[in-house]
């Protein structure tokens, strides 16, 4: 695979990737007024499941396409995550790659809670992680100029 067409694989995903992350934040805008001590309507759950599957989204496609797909750019093997996390820390993306298998944990468990209070009782840790998922966001597209990687040249 030429460099032009590893670019464009990466571009792709992060465009994708991009565009989840601004969905994301939609969802945590609706959330952030809801009073979680208070009695819930049927609405705000609905919120609240809404961000939980915008989340599970973002790092899906962070973990499994962005990630893996900037190091079959940079040429590295993607063969496990553990060394897609590692690479990640190394970029600078995160400060310790252990947060962002607790984001891939997280991921894993929300996709299998349904009952209303568990829905309740995760969302201040889904909207704390949400925020670290900002953060790295930015700190891959400091990265990706860094790196010259554009996008646009390629028409992505």
């Amino acid at each position: 695979m030429k460099f032009e067409e590893r670019l464009k694989l990466f571009c792709e995903n992060f465009n994708l990737y991009l565009k989840s992350i601004e969905w994301l934040k939609i969802s945590i805008r609706r959330v952030e007024t809801i009073d979680i001590y208070g009695t819930l309507s049927l609405e705000d759950y609905e919120k609240i499941e809404t961000l939980f599957a915008r989340y599970c989204r973002s790092v899906d496609i962070l973990l499994n396409k962005v990630l893996r797909s900037l190091d079959i750019l940079e040429l590295e093997e993607p063969l496990r995550k553990l060394d897609i996390v590692i690479r990640a820390e190394a970029r600078g993306f995160v400060d310790n790659y252990d947060l962002l298998i607790e984001m891939k944990d997280l991921r894993n468990e929300l996709s299998h809670e349904y009952v209303e209070e568990a829905l309740k009782n995760r969302l201040e840790e889904v909207l704390e992680k949400s925020k670290h998922l900002l953060k790295i966001t930015e700190r891959i597209k400091e990265y990706i100029k860094e790196m010259g990687y554009n996008c646009q040249k390629i028409g992505v």
